[in-house]
């Protein structure tokens, strides 16, 4: 027997010994501890919870006692959390620990406590700054699930498998509706939304039979071979192409993309896996290069639109996008892709009409509006999953009939399939659990014993904001306006903002102080090559110095420092990362500062 593998059967030996000794000691740590389960209010369609029956088990055999809050909307009844030791109850202030899914009304915050739940906080969303403002002021310290990171940079709890098992069975649903409308029955029609079905099982049946009938070649040929791109190769987009392999496929290379869209066959479908090498080129021409796009994503252009978007029928995009990332496609290029298609190839007639244009669908599960995928302006909704984007006319409307492309953008995806969503995300989460119970609000973070994974990784990025960590003055002041300055600042005599960022600098950011007679803007020598693309106007009325600040020691894609002479202000986007270590590390260097938060650099500051 190979060395190796006798390695492999001896550690698989010792897992369960060494989990046990693990969970054996985390739970001397977790007895008498209080833990609340709150109820899901976001959304109607909102059913799943952060934790199983199973995972309460777990905990409840280790001495926690665990608080669920009453709700029939929840995909597993109350009773399964009651049969395994839970207690049943609207209460949860006894809990110092509260835990749920999506973001938690601010009336309803229990001060001194710790939260987790995705507080989509990260980036400055503007809808959830309300909510932030609330956090500090009631001391609540936040572990948000989305900055949950290993040593690589890796989120280590998510959904995002069951968002792209979801997102594809819809896209799927909508794309034999889509065909529909534009005069074909396909074997598409046969699937429903991701909702419909009590399980990922159910669905996947129903998608074998549309692809048995598609093997057997009941595909209109008029409408030519079908192409998805999956662009990025993680969880969500794996949890797509599982449910895309449920049909008859084959996976292309780029390359060959254009050869199958138009002499492929109609009894299969093509796929194409796309990587950031696949479409990302560096400005100057230079192959990507992956360390340098980590630590400069800016310096990247995209060949998406070009390369790969004109021959494909559905995209489904499950990428996170950056604020200085590239774009996949832009406004320009929906209008460039839904122009009419000349395919001379297809034999088409008045009952058997060919396509307006080759992309059909595209289903948008990283949900980011405005982000990778430009024209996608708003989220769809469970209720209402579909909208057809004209390019020519820059809106959506509600209707599957009409020129443009399906758009599915559901920010909840895994919700639809609740109950298999909650036990993997309770299964990633359960291992976290034990130090995230040792948290004690009303004690200084910095005081309390948590393991160095935990500390660093979860904790030690997610420790939101505490009351005496900083002070903040939040971006929703202004709405590109100087008198933003003068807001914060109060009335100028000579002072002075320096604005370091290690990225690229908008316009939109510098223009407003510039506007500010009294006010000289500084922009740090060091980046000023990458600074475009601010005019030579905006030049002349700046001055150049060194950075104000050293190197932190974590990785983050941007940061930008602005101050007056009297170290009054520093303005700081949410999206650099991680974003509670570099305010710490401002306020180490300027303790008297107010601190405002920015959203996006490269549009106006709000």
């Amino acid at each position: 027997m190979p060395q190796e593998l006798l390695a492999t059967l001896r550690l698989s030996r010792c897992l369960p010994l060494i989990n046990k000794r693990y969970y054996g000691i985390a739970s001397k740590k977790v007895q008498g501890k209080v833990l609340a389960i709150r109820r899901e209010d976001q959304s109607v369609w909102e059913r799943r919870a952060p934790l199983g029956p199973s995972q309460v088990q777990r905990l409840v055999k280790d001495g926690v006692k665990i608080i669920v809050q009453p709700s029939n909307r929840r995909a597993y009844p109350m009773q399964a959390y009651q049969n395994v030791g839970a207690v049943i109850q609207e209460d949860i202030t006894e809990a110092s620990l509260v835990i749920g899914v999506k973001q938690v009304p601010v009336d309803q915050l229990v001060a001194n406590k710790t939260y987790a739940f995705f507080s989509h906080t990260i980036k400055a969303q503007e809808s959830n700054m309300d909510l932030l403002d609330a956090l500090l002021e009631k001391n609540i310290r936040l572990v948000d699930y989305e900055k949950m990171m290993d040593a690589t940079g890796q989120r280590v709890v998510a959904f995002g498998k069951y968002a792209g098992v979801a997102g594809m069975i819809d896209i799927l649903n909508g794309l034999g509706l889509r065909l529909l409308a534009l005069g074909h029955h396909t074997p598409f029609m046969h699937i429903g939304p991701a909702h419909n079905y009590r399980n990922t099982e159910m669905a996947r049946q129903v998608i074998r039979d549309a692809g048995y009938e598609i093997a057997l070649g009941m595909m209109p040929k008029s409408i030519g071979p079908l192409t998805f791109i999956f662009t990025g190769s993680g969880n969500v987009s794996q949890g797509a192409q599982e449910i895309f392999q449920c049909l008859p496929f084959e996976y292309v290379t780029v390359d060959a993309l254009k050869r199958v869209s138009e002499h492929g066959t109609m009894n299969k479908l093509y796929a194409c896996e796309v990587s950031r090498q696949d479409h990302l080129v560096r400005r100057d021409g230079q192959k990507y290069d992956a360390v340098e796009y980590e630590e400069h994503p800016e310096r990247y252009v995209s060949t998406f639109a070009h390369r790969i978007a004109p021959y494909a029928s559905v995209i489904v995009n499950g990428i996170y996008w950056a604020v200085n990332s590239p774009k996949l496609l832009t406004i320009p290029d929906a209008k460039y892709l839904l122009q009419p298609q000349y395919s001379p190839w297809l034999a088409t007639s008045v009952g058997s009409p060919g396509l307006p244009h080759r992309m059909l669908a595209m289903c948008d599960i990283s949900a980011d509006p405005g982000g990778s995928i430009e024209f996608m302006g708003e989220c769809t909704t469970i209720d209402s999953p579909f909208c057809l984007y004209d390019a020519d006319q820059n809106k959506d409307t509600n209707s599957f009939k009409g020129p443009g492309v399906l758009v599915c953008s559901i920010d909840n995806m895994p919700t639809q399939l609740p109950r298999e969503a909650t036990d993997f995300f309770g299964s990633l989460l359960i291992p976290y659990m034990y130090d995230m119970l040792q948290s004690d609000a009303t004690k200084p973070f910095e005081d309390q014993n948590f393991t160095q994974e935990i500390q660093g990784e979860v904790f030690g990025l997610l420790k939101i904001f505490s009351g005496q960590m900083l002070t903040i003055t939040t971006y929703r002041v202004v709405n590109k306006s100087p008198n933003f300055f003068d807001t914060i600042f109060g009335p100028f005599s000579t002072k002075k903002i320096q604005i370091a960022r290690i990225s690229f600098i908008s316009s939109s950011f510098v223009e407003p102080p510039t506007k500010v007679g009294s006010l000289e803007v500084i922009i740090s020598l060091l980046l000023r090559h990458q600074t475009q693309p601010i005019s030579a106007d905006y030049w002349r009325k700046c001055t150049t110095v060194p950075l104000i600040y050293g190197t932190s020691p974590y990785k983050c894609s941007i940061v930008l420092v602005a101050r007056n002479s009297e170290n009054d202000m520093i303005i700081e986007p949410l999206h650099c990362l991680p974003q509670n270590l570099i305010t710490k590390y401002i306020h180490r260097v300027f303790p008297r500062t107010n601190l405002s938060l920015s959203s996006s650099l490269s549009l106006p500051l709000r």
